[in-house]
C-alpha cells in the first residue's frame, strides 16, 4: 500500500491549474513547505506532487513524474 502524505481529489485544480488540497487533512501539516515533494491523492490513484504554495487552510501544487520527484530529493 502506498503512503499517502497529503489526501487530495487529483481531479480539483484552482484558476492556475494548480491542484488544491486541505492542509488539515495531511499527515503532517508542519512539515507542508513550498518546494516540499510528497505523495497526494488516495491509495488507489495518487500521484507524486511539489508544494507551491501554502495559504491559510489550502495546500498548491503540482502532480510531478518520478524522475522530477526523484530530481528534488525523494
Amino acid at each position: 500500500m502506498i503512503y499517502i502524505d497529503l489526501p487530495a481529489d487529483l481531479n480539483v485544480e484552482d484558476d492556475q491549474g494548480r491542484n488544491v488540497a486541505r492542509l488539515a487533512e495531511s499527515v503532517t501539516p508542519d512539515a507542508i513547505t513550498p518546494g516540499t515533494v510528497l505523495v497526494t491523492g488516495a491509495p488507489r490513484a495518487w500521484s507524486w506532487a511539489v508544494v507551491e504554495a501554502v495559504e491559510d487552510v489550502l495546500v498548491y501544487f503540482r502532480q510531478v513524474s518520478t524522475g522530477k520527484a526523484a530530481q528534488r530529493g525523494q
